[in-house]
């Protein structure tokens, strides 16, 4: 009976969105009026991003990066990277558009349920390489950095079937792989690539590496998954607010078991985080 509801709460607020987006309409593109959601995919954002918006506040934006949904990202990489110091006046385009919230398809309003708005939350777990450009670019962006325990990410991943190859998406980024992962012998990580659990979790370490290290010089709002759960979220006044409150259920939560890794699986995690220095 739980799941039944649950399954039943999802598909009401999936038609409610629809015919909301119909007549939805922004009144202030500033991207100042803009705050964006990132982390790695199963980190916890969709419930973030609701939990914000539980008073119905914000025009939501559902992951605008995805080049499969996206026009204005239609012929840029899915976690494309963007060095800060190249000049590309198409690429930029792109990005300023997103942020400021001129995408409107039903993939990118599938959450929303705010008919007139001045200001949005972007949830982007495919943006994770493009802050270094992004906060280049757009200094007063509010930009809230989700993480998540990697052994239960990659659990979770391989509960919802997540493409493991992912990760080659990140490796093809090669000018920011050597500005960034210049300790990674890349021979030795391919070798280890051998799994699936491999990959989820090497996907976690590049995603997350350079972004824990940079927390203050990007001026991300770090928030850890695991202290979330159970609480509601606000931002007043560009300062996040941790509530304790019940949350209503998350667009993306599952009413599947929950995945419970091997031993095997747990110790080829723990190789790849040793590999980039994380395994504490």
């Amino acid at each position: 009976m739980k799941y039944r509801n649950l399954i039943l709460y999802k598909v009401y607020r999936r038609v409610v969105s629809t015919l909301i987006n119909l007549v939805s309409r922004q009144t202030n593109n500033d991207i100042a009026n803009t705050t964006l959601i990132i982390g790695s995919t199963r980190s916890g954002t969709t419930f973030l991003m609701e939990s914000i918006n539980q008073n119905n506040d914000y025009h939501l934006i559902f992951e605008p990066f995805n080049n499969t949904y996206t026009d204005e990202w239609s012929d840029l990489a899915t976690r494309e990277y963007i060095d800060p110091t190249q000049i590309d006046n198409h690429k930029n385009s792109a990005v300023k558009k997103i942020l400021s919230g001129q995408v409107n398809n039903s993939w990118t309003n599938r959450y929303n349920t705010k008919i007139i708005s001045d200001k949005r939350l972007i949830k982007a777990v495919r943006a994770n390489l493009l802050i270094e450009y992004i906060r280049t670019e757009y200094p007063n962006l509010q930009i809230i950095y989700l993480v998540r325990n990697p052994y239960n990410l990659v659990a979770s991943r391989i509960n919802m079937n997540f493409d493991p190859l992912d990760i080659y998406q990140v490796l093809e980024q090669t000018s920011f792989i050597a500005k960034h992962y210049p300790d990674i012998d890349r021979d030795e990580l391919m070798k280890q690539l051998g799994s699936n659990e491999a990959k989820h979790a090497a996907l976690w370490c590049i995603e997350n590496r350079y972004l824990l290290k940079s927390i203050a010089k990007f001026d991300l709002h770090h928030l850890q998954y695991e202290d979330i759960i159970g609480k509601s979220i606000t931002i007043e006044n560009r300062k996040v607010k941790l509530i304790n409150k019940e949350s209503k259920p998350s667009a993306s939560s599952s009413s599947r078991a929950t995945y419970k890794l091997s031993s095997s699986e747990r110790s080829n995690i723990a190789k790849i985080l040793e590999l980039f220095g994380m395994k504490n």
